[in-house]
């Protein structure tokens, strides 16, 4: 709850800071008012962190120095991916409502419309592994991006179970606005605003955990120091030697393997 708040309240300052910007400029539009994503997502980097420990790992780690050690740690990072987000945003909610409007008279926009929002959803699903992979593997951003794409089609079962649970979530915290007037209106806006992020966060990373260690490695906790077998050892060099030379790693015993072979083709 408490690295919940600290992750919802800089959000809704840095929104209603931007919502401010946009009434006294007259750029009163969701690209002014999504701009708050950018300086707040760092904080999101604390949230996953206190869930990946506290949910995952099953460790009692005290809750602010954890939270604000891993925004300090990975504040540049996620202010990159805070771009990305706001970009995926803004641009799909602006194609969403065109296609929308235009299949009103052309049937044709209507199936554009429904591959630009399958195209949305697997961009979301993608995201559901950044935050998560960025704050537990030392990757270089390129890579971080590639291989949540690739587990987009890698684990889709737990991506379909955690975008439903996401769906649900999301819908009904919309109808709960929609049907809230008056005080309870605000009233709703702020539980909402307090709970959402821990709970999609919670639902997401709980889900695609297992997944993801499986794929990439084991997060830092019992599992980390796995010893490997003779026989996972020699099966490790075997795929090593095998792979593409132009992958920068082999995923290979549920850890990532820097690929040598890429490192030499690019002498």
């Amino acid at each position: 709850m408490l690295a919940g708040l600290m992750y919802s309240v800089p959000f809704a300052i840095f929104t209603g800071i931007f919502v401010f910007i946009s009434n006294i400029t007259g750029f009163n539009n969701v690209i002014v008012w999504g701009l708050g994503i950018i300086p707040s997502t760092p904080f999101l980097a604390g949230l996953v962190m206190v869930i990946r420990k506290y949910a995952i790992e099953k460790l009692d780690v005290p809750v602010v120095s954890t939270f604000f050690a891993a925004v300090k740690e990975n504040f540049k990072r996620f202010i990159l991916h805070g771009v990305v987000i706001y970009a995926i945003v803004s641009c799909s909610f602006f194609a969403i409502l065109y296609y929308y409007t235009l299949s009103a008279d052309d049937p044709v926009f209507g199936s554009v419309l429904t591959l630009y929002l399958l195209f949305t959803a697997l961009l979301l699903v993608m995201m559901f592994y950044v935050p998560v992979m960025t704050v537990t593997y030392e990757l270089r951003l390129r890579d971080i991006y590639k291989n949540s794409f690739l587990l987009i089609f890698g684990k889709i079962l737990r991506n379909l179970i955690a975008f439903i649970a996401v769906a649900i979530v999301t819908a009904f915290a919309f109808l709960a606005l929609t049907f809230s007037g008056g005080a309870m209106f605000w009233v709703t806006a702020g539980i909402i605003v307090a709970l959402y992020p821990l709970i999609f966060c919670y639902i997401v990373n709980s889900i695609i955990a297992k997944g993801l260690q499986e794929t990439v490695g084991y997060f830092v906790g019992v599992n980390s120091d796995k010893e490997l077998t003779a026989e996972d050892i020699e099966h490790e060099k075997e795929i090593i030697a095998n792979a593409d030379s132009t992958s920068d790693y082999v995923f290979v015993n549920g850890r990532m393997v820097k690929n040598k072979s890429s490192d030499e083709n690019k002498k």
